[in-house]
């Protein structure tokens, strides 16, 4: 009966007030009225879904997945959009005890996003729309087999995909030394499933039976030729290597998920290894510095620790850049560096 009524224009005009506002950002909650105002005035799939997008921005999970059910009913389309959105809030709202958990039912929509056809799939294994929370051992492998149609047409691609779609993206300049470490905790895991990405997680896995976990850390640089990631490794701790810290890789890619080239660009390899230091400009001009340990006693025999170290000597920096190709060339230290 309401869809057979209604002012149509006005809906309309109160409509784009409400987006306008909305897009603004000045006043939510005022929007959100104003998209039930247009609503009252004439029901639309579009009105239901902007009124669930501002809903969603206020945390109203709740109201924002009825207001979906009810673009969907009235065919809003893409519907790939309506699915992803029910992910996103089953994702971000606390466990209601409903009939099925949150992860799985951010699992279930996120598949039919994908195999809706949803434009923008590397947002589902972006940390700040789908917590940790939401996700689990199951997350990753329903994503990649979305990707890939089901059928694993191109499992490396669909894998690749996945893995640099969770790198967050980091405004440069970047620092990272000593104090970047102990104030950016470490907590995106890399799952071993994407050791054909990072060499050294295979050995890590056969040498050490899993002792190292690597983590996601930042994504520097993406444009068509290539893309520069920075990964960390960081050994399980224990009684023998308590002055263990963590290694931090810079590895370009194709867009296939080849590696151009790699370096180890910031902390400590192992105790006998200098410490490095990294610092890139926006031009991806990058300089690695090292600090090499003075030992009171010989460390063969006294030990690496921390009680046997007098102090930590700077060497002089090397500098280098990333080239159009992603591969990293040596260079004279820039002006602003010297």
């Amino acid at each position: 009966m309401a869809m057979g009524g209604g002012d149509e224009k006005a809906s309309r005009r109160k409509l784009q007030e409400a987006t306008d506002l909305f897009r603004k950002g000045s006043d939510t909650a005022k929007s959100i009225q104003l998209f039930k105002s247009a609503i009252f005035l004439k029901p639309t799939a579009k009105a239901y879904f902007d009124l669930a997008g501002a809903l969603l921005a206020t945390r109203q999970y709740t109201e924002a997945i009825k207001a979906l059910q009810i673009a969907e009913k009235l065919g809003y389309t893409p519907l790939a959009n309506v699915m992803f959105r029910y992910a996103y809030a089953y994702a971000n709202m606390p466990e209601d005890q409903g009939s099925l958990p949150n992860g799985a039912q951010v699992r279930r929509y996120m598949e039919l996003a994908i195999q809706m056809g949803y434009a923008h799939p590397g947002q589902f294994v972006q940390r700040g729309l789908f917590p940790d929370e939401a996700r689990n051992a199951d997350f990753e492998a329903v994503y990649i087999n979305a990707l890939s149609g089901g059928a694993a047409k191109d499992p490396r691609g669909s894998l690749w995909t996945a893995f640099e779609g969770q790198f967050p993206e980091t405004p440069l300049p970047l620092v990272i030394d000593r104090p970047w470490m102990l104030s950016h905790k470490r907590d995106a895991v890399i799952d071993y499933q994407y050791e054909k990405f990072i060499p050294e997680m295979r050995t890590a896995r056969f040498s050490r039976e899993g002792g190292d976990t690597y983590y996601y850390i930042a994504l520097i640089h993406k444009e068509q030729a290539y893309i520069a990631l920075l990964y960390c490794d960081a050994a399980e701790m224990d009684e023998d290597t308590p002055d263990q810290e963590p290694l931090f890789t810079l590895v370009t890619y194709d867009p296939q998920g080849k590696i151009i080239d790699r370096m180890p660009v910031a902390g400590r390899k192992d105790g006998s290894s200098p410490f490095l230091v990294f610092s890139i400009r926006p031009n991806l001009q990058f300089r690695v510095q090292e600090y090499k340990r003075v030992f009171k006693n010989d460390p063969d025999s006294a030990g690496y620790d921390s009680s046997n170290i007098t102090r930590e000597d700077a060497q002089p920096p090397t500098d280098f850049r990333i080239v159009a190709t992603g591969k990293f060339q040596r260079t004279e230290a820039p002006l602003a560096m010297r």
